[in-house]
This record gives structure tokens, sequence and C-alpha cells, in this order.
């Protein structure tokens, strides 16, 4: 008997102490409103920041608007330098046939320290930046890609912050990155993931990345608007899933979609917004995301067309889920996965040199460079496009893959020897030599989402136009 009392004692306490903990989360819930949001977003979604373009002057003014609100509320800055700001120097491509440019730019970083996890955190993402002016001189306001987002995470720290200020501050740290050049090929996540993790990867307890989450995708019914795209919850935690199900049910109860959560989704949503770089490195994620659609990088993607109250219930989802996450006693269980041969084959630099060359189709005016650098294998279009190059991992032996790019490429080197009698005559009478030739060619085969196409190395190289 003693044992069934102790249980239902432990069962009562558990779920007394859930319902504290919801009830608390609650309480700071509340505070994140759809008319801050809306406020927030009609300045930073205006012409003034002049469509956010990386390293231009609207981006500029768009850090200093996020920089300043932090500041305002008192929330500690979340860089060595304590100014918000992680600087970086990236090559970007301004416009299709434009040379590549170097260009100054910055992520912003705050953060709610942690009360009893310091050294844990849970990295909230969202994207700064967007595609700025066109040759007409239309401005690309953003404001849903990522407006929305951006605007999510001032509502999110500014809770979080103001839940420590009283007292009920999180168990592990809370950092809110928003990050620059996403649409130049996730550059900024790209940079503080593989060059400047300010916050320790093995530390990083998951990503939780909001972009575009202020939108009502066209093919689904108005009827059922209360919803939320959700991508990657269950690639590398199911503990993660699950807990994001619960919370979802005892928060805001709105209907979690999952179509697009594959990833070999046509779409490739997966690899398109920045949690991709912490999922690459063992991290599991959480990408919201509610579609796109007819206003998707183009001018008339304006904050009058944001459905402000989902808007504000999307935000309050990621709320709790952060907070949930954040106030556990145990880290987020990572799932076990079988062991990949093809992930264990590692190349050679002798190996990878000896698939350099210039490879050709007869199929389409298409050539490819592939080159070493860095140890790695790159390959890159050839032409006036001036497309930045690929860069390859291992797939196993002889193969090669980008899952970013959803390419995959398989080379395929005959070597075949001629043996050829060479007769000289000389004094001491005929002497007969033998001589080999030894030629290779090399043919490299790229999948492009199963469809595989032949080329062969051209041996005479061919020239950049």
């Amino acid at each position: 008997m003693k044992k069934i009392y102790v249980f239902i004692i432990a069962t009562l306490l558990s779920i007394n102490l859930n319902y504290s903990q919801t009830s608390v989360a609650n309480k700071y819930a509340m505070t994140i409103s759809e008319k801050d949001l809306k406020d927030h977003l009609y300045i930073y979604a205006s012409d003034e920041f002049e469509g956010r373009d990386t390293g231009d002057p609207g981006q500029k003014k768009a850090v200093e608007y996020i920089r300043k609100f932090y500041q305002s509320i008192k929330i500690s800055a979340g860089d060595p330098d304590k100014d918000y700001f992680q600087p970086m120097s990236l090559k970007i491509r301004q416009r299709r046939g434009q040379p590549l440019k170097e260009v100054e730019t910055e992520n912003v970083i705050a953060i709610v320290e942690g009360e009893e996890k310091a050294d844990e955190y849970v990295v909230i993402t969202a994207h700064l930046d967007h595609v700025g002016v066109n040759n007409d001189g239309e401005i690309y306001n953003g404001a849903d890609d990522d407006g929305s987002g951006s605007v999510a995470l001032l509502e999110l720290a500014e809770a979080f912050n103001e839940a420590k200020k009283n007292g009920d501050g999180p168990k592990r740290s809370i950092v809110f990155l928003h990050v620059t050049g996403e649409e130049k090929g996730l550059l900024g996540s790209k940079y503080y993931t593989d060059e400047d993790p300010i916050y320790p990867l093995e530390n990083t307890v998951v990503n939780l990345n909001v972009d575009m989450i202020g939108r009502i995708d066209p093919t689904r019914e108005a009827k059922n608007r209360d919803y939320i795209y959700l991508i990657g919850t269950d690639h590398d935690s199911q503990d993660l899933h699950d807990l994001s199900e619960k919370t979802n049910l005892e928060s805001v109860n709105m209907t979690l979609d999952y179509r697009f959560n594959d990833k070999n989704d046509p779409n490739r949503f997966y690899y398109r917004s920045d949690h991709y770089n912490f999922a690459k490195n063992g991290i599991p994620v959480i990408f919201y995301f509610s579609g796109t659609h007819e206003d998707y990088h183009q001018p008339t993607d304006t904050p009058d067309k944001i459905e402000y109250d989902l808007l504000e219930m999307r935000t309050k989802l990621i709320f709790h889920t952060a907070w949930n996450i954040a106030n556990r006693e145990e880290r987020l269980v990572m799932d076990e996965k079988p062991e990949d041969a093809n992930d264990t084959y590692k190349h050679t630099l002798e190996e990878i040199k000896s698939f350099e060359g210039i490879y050709k189709t007869e199929a389409f005016p298409l050539q490819f460079k592939f080159y070493e650098a860095y140890g790695k294998l790159s390959m890159v279009p050839l032409g006036g496009s001036n497309e930045e190059a690929l860069i390859l991992e291992n797939n196993g032996k002889n193969k090669f893959k980008s899952e970013m790019a959803g390419v995959g490429v398989e080379f395929k080197i005959d070597v075949t020897t001629t043996r050829n009698e060479v007769k000289n005559v000389s004094a001491k009478g005929m002497n007969v030599q033998i001589e080999e030739k030894t030629k290779k060619a090399k043919t490299m085969v790229l999948n492009i989402s199963g469809n595989e196409i032949i080329f062969k190395e051209v041996l005479e190289e061919t020239k950049e136009e």
C-alpha cells in the first residue's frame, strides 16, 4: 500500500509542478502581443530600411534598430565585446551576372543567462536581412521574410527578460541570434556555427529557427488558418518532437503541420534556412514556417499583409517551447543513428586531386569545374553567371554530395593500357623495345533529385567566358 501512496503523491506533485510551470510561462507569454509585433514590423519592414540587403545601409539601420531595442529593455549583449554585434566579412553575389563583392556585415546577439544551467544554451534564430532594392528602385520590404521572425525574436527576448527580472528566469541560457546573409546562402549562421560559435555547439541543446511566420499559405483553407509548419522536429530527437507536441496542446493548441518535414521534400525547405547550419553540426532543430505566398521575394511583401493575430499565436508557441526546453531538468535526448558506411569513407588529398578537371555533357551546353580547396572537393558551373562554388562532402568511395543543394556526384576513372613494339636497327642487329602508354578517361555522374546525367572530362581545358 505504501508504494501505491508514494506513486500517487509523486504523480500529484508532478502534475502540480507541471501546472505551476505552465502557469508561470503563461504569465510571460501574455506579454507577447499583436500590437507590439505590429508596431515593430511597420518600422522594421518600412522603406527606411531599404530592403535590408546584406552590408547595405538599410541592413545597418536594421541591426541598429535591434540593438537599440535590446539596450532599451536592458537585456544583456551576447557577444564578447558586449556591443551586441558579431562582425564578419562576407563575399557575396549582389545580383546575377555581377562579380562577387566583399561586404562588412554582422549578426546581432543578445542573451538571457540561465539561473542553474547557464552553460547550456537554447539558441533562437531569425535572419535580419532581405534582398534590397531592384534596378527599378522598388524596395523589397520583406515583412514576412523575415521581418516576421525578426520581430518575433524581439518579443520573445522581452518575455524571457521580464521573467528573469521577476525571479522566474530560465534554468538554461536563452540566446537570441539575429543572423545576416541568409538570402546570400545562410552565410551569417554558417559563420556562427562553422567559424565563430560564441557559445559552444556541444553545449547548445537546441536551435529554434523562425523564418516567415506571418502569413497564411494560399493552399490552405481559410477555415483552418490556426496552423504552423514544423520542420526538423523528429530528425535528430524524438524527445524534442514529443516535447513540441505536448507543449502545443498545453498552450496555444494550434494545428502543427508536417507536410514539409521530410528531408527529401521537393521544396527542400529543411536546407533553405538557418537551422540547417545547426542541424549539420548535430544540434536538434525546429524550423517554424507558415509557407510561401504570391508576395514571396516581391516588393509586395509588406506589413499590411501580415496576419498579426496568427503572428502572436505562433510567437507564443515558440516561447512556450523554448521555456519548456530551458526549464526541464535533463537535456534533450538525441536519437541513436546507425553508422553509415558512406560517412566513414574519407578520401585522401591525392584522391580528391585526381577528380580535378572540367567536365561536359552532350545533353546540355553545361560544364562543371571540379577542384580541391582546403582539403575538400568543390564544383562550380562555368559560364558568366558568377555562381558560388559548391563544397562537396564525402558520400562513399569516389562519391560526394551536397545535401543542401540536393546534388550527388560519382566519379569513374577508366584506365586503358596500350603496348607497341618499336624496332630499332643497329650495328649489333635488330633491337625490339616495348612501349606502354596508359590513358585515363574520367567521367562524372551528376545526380539531381534522382535524375542522372553523365559528364565526360574535357581534356583541353576550356576557358571561362
